[in-house]
């Protein structure tokens, strides 16, 4: 019988001692959590996950970040304007007469003879010469409303229109042949000559229109 007790009690000291083991640490303090924050570290620095490694913070960027400001386009520089045609830069040129219902029509043509662009507005200057350089008749008189601004490229040819009538479609008979024709571009002050017999003006009738 007081083997038995012994035998007793010797088992229920074994379950009491072994109880406590899962609830605290060997000096019997209580375990503290892996997440308690260490001392000086930024709030928010505690917030582990279950595998202690630390929670990335929500957000496109770095906090307190800004994207950099979009660039501006840079406006294009303002296109130069393109200057005058001159007399050193033109070749002139006079057509064969083109006659229809009694109007006959004579091209002046000019060439940009440069490497640059330029313009002519306008009416030329034209009068016919002897060859003494005195003005047959009287300079040719401007006909039609101003054309815009031409713009001759390098190598490019423009036109301006002398007009006279044939003969005997109006009174006042013909002035004499030139030897002669003198030119002022439109906008010029410097004159180009040309040597011709054309045009023969008749009927007190000559005019230009504007180069185009």
């Amino acid at each position: 019988m007081a083997l038995l007790s012994v035998a007793a009690a010797g088992c229920g000291h074994g379950a009491a001692s072994g109880s406590p083991a899962s609830a605290t640490g060997t000096t019997g303090a209580p375990l503290t959590s892996s997440a308690t924050a260490t001392p000086g570290a930024p709030a928010g620095a505690a917030g582990d996950t279950a595998g202690g490694a630390p929670t990335e913070p929500t957000g496109s960027g770095a906090p307190g970040s800004t994207a950099p400001p979009a660039a501006t386009p840079k406006a294009p520089p303002p296109r130069a304007a393109t200057a005058r045609c001159t007399v050193t830069g033109l070749r002139m040129t006079l057509g064969r007469g083109d006659p229809g219902a009694g109007n006959i029509y004579y091209p002046i043509d000019f060439t940009n003879t440069t490497s640059r662009a330029c313009t002519l507005d306008g009416f030329p200057g034209v009068s016919l010469l002897r060859g003494d350089g005195t003005v047959i008749g009287r300079p040719a008189v401007r006909r039609g409303a101003g054309a815009a601004t031409v713009r001759l490229a390098p190598g490019q040819t423009v036109e301006a229109d002398l007009h006279t009538l044939n003969e005997g479609v109006k009174s006042g008979g013909c002035w004499r042949a030139p030897t002669l024709i003198m030119v002022y571009p439109p906008g010029s002050t410097d004159s180009m000559t040309l040597a011709t017999s054309n045009p023969v003006v008749c009927g007190g009738t000559f005019d230009v229109g504007p180069v185009h």
